[in-house]
């Protein structure tokens, strides 16, 4: 008598994933950009001396009259990897060499936030930051991905979440990571460097790390339920592999996102039976089946994603906020001054709150000047890049006219005079 199952009874994991999103999570692009003139390089610069005079980052527009909208940045006061001037927003981040045409490496390099791709699809995404670029005075020559992150959102039983779901994995990969936080897995990063794969708790991540709520709406629904858990399998490509594949241009990485798809999930990493036998002895389990033939390639834009992202920081920020009167008002209570049992109240922690302003020792001035500098780094504040813009004026050199909303009469007539191109 033996206690082994019969040799024919299924014992992979009764995994029955559902697929609640599919797409592009990242994209960086390395751009062959001629200019047309040396008129944004003299703005991006002006901007560059200004974040170093004042010690912050210096705000900044690009208008993109095709879609009615703008694309906000600040200017950061330094360069970086090669590159002279670096602006960057919540929806993008570019990088500026001063070559006014490619030589031996890109010219500009752009990094697609995640909120952007998913807010307006991959196509419109590219296209809204071309676009940009080209209305401040360049010529695009050439568009080749530098990065791509694609990935699937899969909805699994919760018990099923543990270091027994890899113990069949089958990949090209050596190096494997396994990330836990209270003896509680986490996450599990495979491969390295120019090509990986992270699988983590999508739900947890966004809980403690990065606050996108906004991917509930992407899901299409606005919680887990409590016997589930959200899991991100996520693959990162690089230059070398995309070239491997055939993928030079974006134009042909999007032709064939299901195909780098397929290659990741169906050579690059697997998940079977019978691990280290024979391949002819081995199968693939049937949740990684459903990862490997449900990827969407394009996601659908969820609109809804910018309000839900500036929503979501507004409510972090405030939760800061009452979280250090309450630190502040137990600690004003603790080391002896007027007891504040009495004043537990919203009108007694705004008292707590004025207190905290008046041992600060900031002026009126101080603070409101503190607040607009934060609103300028918020892309809200441009008193001081307006003015830098109408000196710019006076003296007949190139200006931002998009940041000064100069009327159209006064800009044609500055167009005639050769301020403005």
């Amino acid at each position: 008598m033996t206690i082994s199952p019969p040799s024919k009874v299924n014992t992979e994991l009764p995994l029955e994933p559902e697929v609640l999103a599919s797409g592009v999570d990242s994209l960086n692009l390395s751009l062959g950009v001629k200019w047309k003139d040396h008129f944004f390089h003299e703005l991006l610069d002006m901007n560059k001396k200004a974040a170093q005079n004042t010690g912050h980052s210096y705000p900044m527009k690009i208008q993109i009259p095709e879609f009615n909208d703008e694309l906000l940045f600040t200017t950061l006061p330094n360069g970086g990897n090669g590159y002279k001037w670096i602006i960057s927003g919540t929806q993008y981040a570019v990088k500026f060499g001063k070559a006014l045409i490619p030589n031996s490496r890109p010219n500009v390099f752009i990094e697609i936030r995640s909120e952007t791709l998913w807010q307006f699809g991959i196509q419109d995404a590219i296209k809204r930051i071309i676009l940009a670029l080209e209305g401040v005075h360049s010529e695009i020559l050439v568009i080749k991905p530098s990065r791509i992150d694609l990935c699937m959102d899969i909805l699994i039983p919760d018990c099923e979440w543990d270091g027994e779901l890899f113990r069949n994995k089958v990949s090209r990969a050596r190096k494997v990571a396994y990330y836990t936080k209270s003896n509680i897995l986490t996450g599990v990063h495979i491969g390295k460097d120019d090509l990986s794969c992270r699988l983590y708790d999508k739900v947890e991540e966004i809980e403690t790390q990065s606050h996108k709520t906004w991917m509930y709406d992407v899901w299409g629904t606005s919680e887990v339920p409590e016997t589930k858990r959200v899991i991100r399998v996520e693959f990162q490509l690089r230059r070398e592999p995309l070239k491997n594949l055939g993928i030079d241009t974006i134009e042909d990485c999007l032709k064939i996102l299901d195909s780098i798809w397929g290659y990741c999930t169906k050579k690059w990493l697997k998940f079977q039976t019978n691990p280290g036998k024979h391949h002819t002895q081995r199968k693939t389990l049937g949740w990684w089946q459903t990862v490997q033939n449900n990827f969407i390639g394009v996601s659908d834009p969820v609109p809804a994603i910018r309000a839900k992202a500036v929503r979501a920081t507004q409510f972090q920020l405030a939760t800061q906020a009452v979280g250090l009167v309450i630190a502040l008002a137990a600690v004003d209570d603790e080391f002896g001054t007027t007891p504040l049992f009495e004043e537990v109240s919203q009108e007694g922690l705004v008292k707590v709150f004025r207190k905290a302003l008046n041992l600060s020792g900031k002026s009126k001035l101080e603070l409101k000047d503190a607040v607009n500098r934060k609103r300028a780094k918020n892309y809200r504040g441009k008193g001081k890049y307006q003015l830098a813009n109408y000196q710019r004026i006076k003296e007949g050199h190139p200006a931002d006219m998009l940041t000064l909303g100069i009327e159209p009469d006064y800009a044609w007539e500055l167009y005639d005079m050769g301020v403005i191109k």
